[in-house]
């Protein structure tokens, strides 16, 4: 299969990772048990407990910071590099629970669909050190443009170019809503 890759220590690791997987794998409910346990305030002893995560807004700007670091025994600290795909825009109706929600359907339409304005991007062996270096879109009366920036340099870019950028954070704006500039 050409999305796995074998590293050096003959494990398979994804080369891509599709966003909308990494959201859905934050949805998962997780456990603190045995030696993880929480620690509960108000009784001051360690409980067993469950963890999920929620989306229950759709606020006007969606910042999502990637985790770009990684730890095994053998490398200790180190860069996750993996491609991580992203859409130009976004449904996230699969990511809100929206159950209790009582807008109208055009309305949750319009609130769950974003468009994307910005991405960040590392470059660099390590989380440590490196160089960051931004995408982002104008929109001006010409049309949507790209631009990158890279240090005091701003050249036009495409947005496949953006597409391919190893994200590190993406910003995303509800569509249907005067843009933040």
């Amino acid at each position: 299969d050409a999305s796995v890759m074998a590293d050096s220590d003959s494990v398979k690791v994804e080369k891509e990772i599709d966003l909308l997987e990494c959201f859905k794998s934050l949805q998962t409910t997780g456990r603190f048990i045995e030696e993880n346990q929480f620690h509960c305030d108000k009784c001051n002893c360690k409980r067993d407990a469950t963890w999920s995560v929620a989306l229950q807004r759709r606020p006007q700007s969606l910042l999502i910071s990637l985790r770009r670091t990684l730890w095994n025994p053998e490398k200790g600290v180190h860069k996750d590099s993996r491609r991580v795909k992203f859409p130009v825009e976004l449904d996230a109706s699969q990511l809100l629970e929206m159950e209790n929600d009582k807008t109208s359907p055009v309305d949750a339409f319009e609130g769950c669909h974003y468009s994307l304005i910005s991405v960040v991007s590392h470059s660099g062996s390590s989380p440590f050190v490196g160089h960051y270096i931004s995408w982002c879109r104008v929109d001006g009366v010409n049309g949507k443009k790209w631009y990158l920036f890279n240090d005091s340099s701003v050249t036009r870019a495409s947005e496949a170019n953006v597409l391919e950028a190893e994200a590190f954070i993406l910003l995303y704006e509800r569509r249907g809503l005067p843009s933040a500039g």
